[in-house]
């Protein structure tokens, strides 16, 4: 129960640190302050899952020598892992929601826009950080609370009920903005056929009086128009149907 507890606060300092690198990133690219995230909460949960997924393995199997001696491996996790992590999110999330939770379509060396060369550098470099440098200092800190166990019990506890309440009204708040979404797709679809219904109307329209005015300038070649003191012949009007 002591090691639930343990990484369950991990995740909530991970969800944090997450969610303060996405709002420093998204600041320097617009210089506008974001809420980012699922959750109204400043958590983003999917870098405390991929942060958990390399220190649990090396935390419950002693992997610490590998984790020095074989680096390059390491390295390489570090990049496929969160890199798989992002792909398979935003997949189960378009599907659920039929949203697109993010798109790196621009970004070169992209896979289908859920995944692209730069952010998963960007996620390697962080993994690297928090394998040899954050979660050796945050297992410090953890360890502290850990000794007052009422206390680390009571935060966890607190902090999951607040997380459940998060994700309940979260995604109420996500499934309305898809079905209004849907909807809005619907009337748009809707408003396209009714323009080309009603274009389709107003050319044949305009075609039949072409071929009533066609059949009068055969019968009457030399009948005009006078309008504002102006003679318009028929094949006039006729020349402008046809523009």
């Amino acid at each position: 129960m002591d090691k639930l507890i343990m990484y369950f606060l991990l995740f909530i300092i991970y969800a944090f640190l997450g969610y303060i690198c996405e709002v420093i990133y998204v600041f320097i690219i617009t210089k506008k302050i974001t809420n980012r995230g699922y959750l109204y909460g400043p958590l983003v949960p999917i870098y405390a899952f991929g942060a958990l997924i390399f220190i649990i393995p090396f935390q419950e199997l002693s992997l610490g020598n590998f984790v020095l001696d074989k680096w390059y491996l390491v390295l390489f996790l570090a990049f496929f892992v969160p890199t798989l992590l992002e792909y398979i999110t935003s997949f189960i999330m378009e599907k659920i929601f039929h949203m697109r939770w993010w798109d790196y379509s621009d970004k070169i060396l992209n896979i289908n826009g859920r995944v692209c060369l730069r952010n998963s550098l960007m996620f390697t470099v962080l993994v690297i950080l928090v394998v040899y440098l954050i979660n050796p200092l945050l297992m410090i800190s953890i360890s502290y609370i850990m000794e007052i166990k009422i206390l680390a019990y009571v935060l966890a506890i607190l902090l999951f009920i607040a997380i459940i309440i998060d994700f309940i009204f979260s995604t109420i708040k996500h499934v309305n903005i898809s079905k209004i979404i849907i909807k809005l797709n619907e009337l748009k679809d809707k408003a396209n056929e009714l323009r080309i219904e009603k274009k389709e109307e107003i050319t044949a329209y305009f075609n039949n009086i072409k071929d009533k005015i066609s059949k009068i300038n055969v019968k009457y070649p030399s009948l005009k128009l006078i309008k504002d003191k102006r003679k318009i012949s028929l094949s006039d009007i006729i020349n402008k149907f046809k523009k």
